[in-house]
């Protein structure tokens, strides 16, 4: 299932890395530290909202587990479009100076 929800808590430093989100409704997400750390989230992303797909917490049966988040379109596209003006930056300086590329 997708859901989006605020972080709440993020723990990424030292031995532990855990982290908690809350959805709108008030259920809790649980963030194992795989997520954490693929993506490298910290105490600065505590209160953003956020996609992310997630399965029903099995061991309790109450709240959920979040298995990965999900980037929407907007965010891939804004790199995709900061990439590309680089690519065309670096293109136009190798060309300037007479070096070719390809």
């Amino acid at each position: 299932m997708i859901i989006e929800a605020y972080f709440t808590r993020i723990v990424s430093g030292g031995e532990k890395m855990y982290g908690f989100a809350e959805t709108v409704n008030g259920e809790v997400i649980y963030i194992p530290a795989r997520c954490v750390e693929e993506f490298d989230l910290t105490e600065d992303d505590v209160g953003t909202r956020n996609k992310m797909a997630v399965i029903e917490n099995e061991k309790d049966g109450t709240g959920y587990v979040c298995t990965t988040l999900l980037i929407e379109d907007s965010a891939l596209q804004q790199a995709y479009h900061m990439l590309k003006e680089e690519v065309e930056r670096l293109h136009s300086i190798l060309d300037a100076n007479g070096i070719n590329y390809e």
